[in-house]
């Protein structure tokens, strides 16, 4: 049994979560035995990727092609293991555990039943399954089916809260997803058309040898392709949809969402761009420039709208527009140090994003506001929330010591390395724009008091008094009232805090090991191995 595992274990790592989130709704009337499941789906998940990322290490340079059902390609569908795959397997899987960890015990306060906190966990697996297989798949048909199962996916964590504003969101993502698909599958069309193959090597080889008869085919091709992958990953402007996805959704689905869904179209953009069209085809259509001032657009944009946020989760929605920015410059340097820069930010930012939305739903669900300027103090009520907050916005500022810093580092070195500066002051100014919308955050958690109340007239200040004491208590007993505390979340979510805040710390102190792994793929990527 444990060599049959071994043997197919690619295709596993999608299988399980896929299989475990569809046999979920008939045991829904079990919450715990729901979470355990879910948690017992991604730590195998976890455990599997280690084991692939061992084997990528030891056969250095050789790629593990697994053939589904044995047929060969181009006929059969192959799943490729390499460094690129396993690099952003481990991101997913080292991610949405704790994400897992983090809903247990309390998804079903932002989301109603134990049948609606089933259905969330269905479509949590299936987008984790999706993700993985995006990583794996080396065929451009199977690839655009992940993706659908993604944006689906996405579409109902964003709706699963049940509010108007939720379900509007949803039905705007709907709407832009399903026009981007279309785009992307139309680019599909036109590579089958001119190469008669959708698996990614043998579509390569078909194009590098017939662009030259087709040139303005292949340039539709490559269009289509980077609008539709640019608007599915929220790419200015075509970045619409996100803010009020990221915000109306419960705070595990916004952490997923931005932390993850979002990376895993831009992986799919880049398998496409680099793997598919190559690097010589990329800078012939001048791809590369165009992916480098779209991601310095991106960046500066992206941080000016967050910046008069008032709301907590719209700021870190629209900070997620910016920091796409740094990885899509990362794509367009085609240079190693940038791109391995821009892989590791992509795994960087993954755990940090996550931490940051899943902070800030504990401090809204406990204090009940979401607005910043109404969170004055909560720090030192819910230091362990808070202090995860702040390592985790340390970490997107770029300080070093922490993951962020590592990854704007390379994409510097490799802004230098081709020898454009302006990137490099793109960088630092983007930087410096993320210290402004989130060291005001910091400040009102840690340093600042609650104002005082204006004075008001008589008969206000009864009323307010009345609706904050009925706000304030709750039963506790025939007539005994127990007062709310606003205080950090219970253990689980502790417990997902603290490991989440650990990756960025590991990532920021330790590096070596995660960025060979994101070198070994840009080389591969670059064709320099």
């Amino acid at each position: 049994m444990t060599a049959v595992i071994a043997d197919n274990l690619p295709a596993f790592v999608i299988i399980v979560p896929l299989f475990a989130g569809v046999v979920l709704p008939v045991f829904a009337r079990r919450q715990r035995l729901v979470e355990g499941l879910v948690v017992l789906a991604e730590a195998a998940g976890l455990a599997g990727v280690g084991f692939l990322a061992y084997i990528v290490f030891t056969h250095r340079g050789t790629d593990w092609v697994y053939q589904m059902g044995g047929w060969p390609a181009p006929w059969g569908i192959e799943l490729t293991v390499n460094s690129l795959a396993v690099f952003f397997l481990f991101a997913v899987m080292a991610v949405s555990l704790p994400i897992a960890l983090f809903t247990m015990g309390n998804l079903k306060d932002e989301v109603g039943s134990n049948k609606r906190t089933a259905r969330f966990y269905t479509l949590f697996l299936l987008l984790v399954g999706s993700l993985a297989g995006m990583a794996l798949a080396n065929d451009l048909f199977n690839t655009y089916v992940l993706v659908e199962v993604a944006t689906l996916s996405c579409c109902g964590l964003v709706s699963s809260r049940g509010t108007p504003r939720a379900a509007e969101a949803a039905f705007t993502y709907l709407v832009l997803a399903t026009l981007a698909s279309s785009l992307v599958v139309i680019g599909i069309g036109f590579i089958y058309v001119t190469t008669g193959h959708l698996n990614m090597g043998f579509a390569s080889q078909g194009l590098a040898q017939a662009w030259q008869d087709r040139p303005h085919v292949v340039w539709l091709a490559i269009s289509f392709v980077l609008v539709g992958f640019g608007l599915k990953s929220a790419l200015f402007p075509l970045h619409v949809w996100l803010p009020d996805a990221h915000s109306s959704a419960p705070s595990p689905a916004s952490a997923v969402l931005s932390g993850l869904a979002v990376k895993g179209y831009m992986i799919c953009l880049l398998k496409f761009l680099y793997v598919v069209f190559g690097p010589a085809l990329m800078k012939e259509f001048s791809v590369d420039r165009i992916l480098v001032l779209a991601g310095m657009a991106a960046i500066i944009c992206g941080a000016v709208m967050a910046l008069p946020q008032d709301d907590l989760k719209r700021r870190l929605a629209f900070s997620t527009v910016s920091q796409v920015g740094y990885i899509y410059l990362g794509f367009g340097l085609m240079d190693e140090n940038g791109l391995a820069g821009a892989l590791f930010y992509l795994a960087s930012h993954a755990a940090i994003k996550s931490t940051l939305f899943l902070s800030a739903g504990a401090m809204i669900a406990s204090a009940g506001k979401k607005k910043i300027s109404e969170m004055a103090g909560i720090g030192r009520k819910m230091p362990l929330t808070a202090a995860a907050f702040t390592a985790a916005s340390l970490g997107l500022i770029g300080i070093p010591m922490f993951s962020g810093f590592i990854g704007k580092w390379y994409l510097i070195a490799g802004s230098l390395d081709t020898g454009d500066f302006l990137p490099t002051v793109i960088i630092i100014a983007g930087s410096v724009l993320c210290a402004a919308y989130l060291f005001p955050v910091i400040r009102a958690m840690w340093f600042e008091t609650p104002q005082k109340a204006k004075q008001e007239s008589t008969v206000q200040q009864e009323c307010k008094t009345a609706v904050q004491h009925a706000a304030e208590h709750m039963p506790a007993g025939p007539g005994v009232p127990r007062e709310v505390r606003v205080k950090d979340p219970g253990a689980a979510q502790k417990l997902a805090l603290i490991l989440l805040t650990a990756v960025i710390f590991v990532l920021g102190v330790v590096p070596g090991p995660f960025i060979e792994l994101a070198r070994s793929a840009a080389a591969e990527l670059l064709m320099l191995r």
